[in-house]
């Protein structure tokens, strides 16, 4: 029997004590545990479980950007960690990331929820001859109405058989 630590190991079993418990092998470790988080349930309340398994809750947004034109895409967004910003304010303070994407090309990141409350494409350039091509732009998109917490935000950049009719498309896919 080798000796570590306060524990010892024997036979392929783990003897443990720890705060008073004395944990024969993992699954009488995973039992105890069970019951133990049982009764803190029972005696915290309901609040304590959801406190638990709020930490477990995803805390990122995706920003997808979708080229799905025949052009190059030069992109220029800004997001923000203040949901009620106005749009002024936010292209001017907020966090500008600048894209640009191939024909049907696509990128995309993700953002910590804390940070990402608004985003605004301000502009998006079709890239015809050179720079000169048309261009979008969105609303400003806030946190609570347009998308949440763990949804993936999708922009997609297109164009009809008329060139000059380019557009971005948003779409929001739920995490939940």
């Amino acid at each position: 029997m080798a000796i570590f630590g306060k524990g010892a190991v024997s036979g392929g079993f783990r003897t443990l004590k720890k705060a008073g418990f004395i944990l024969e092998s993992d699954e009488m470790a995973r039992k105890q545990f069970f019951i133990i988080g049982s009764l803190l349930v029972l005696v915290a309340g309901c609040n304590s479980l959801t406190a638990v398994l709020g930490t477990l809750q995803p805390n990122l947004v995706t920003v997808e950007l979708v080229n799905n034109s025949d052009f190059a895409v030069e992109i220029t967004l800004f997001y923000d960690d203040d949901q009620d910003t106005i749009e002024e304010i936010l292209v001017e303070t907020g966090t500008e990331r600048t894209f640009t994407l191939a024909a049907g090309g696509r990128s995309s990141f993700s953002v910590n929820c804390d940070d990402l409350q608004a985003i605004i494409i301000d502009n998006a350039s079709l890239q015809i001859v050179g720079d000169v091509g048309p261009e979008a732009n969105t609303d400003v998109l806030r946190d609570g109405n347009d998308f949440g917490c763990g949804d993936t935000i999708v922009f997609t950049f297109d164009h009809s058989d008329v060139l000059l009719d380019f557009d971005v498309t948003v779409t929001t896919q739920s995490g939940q």
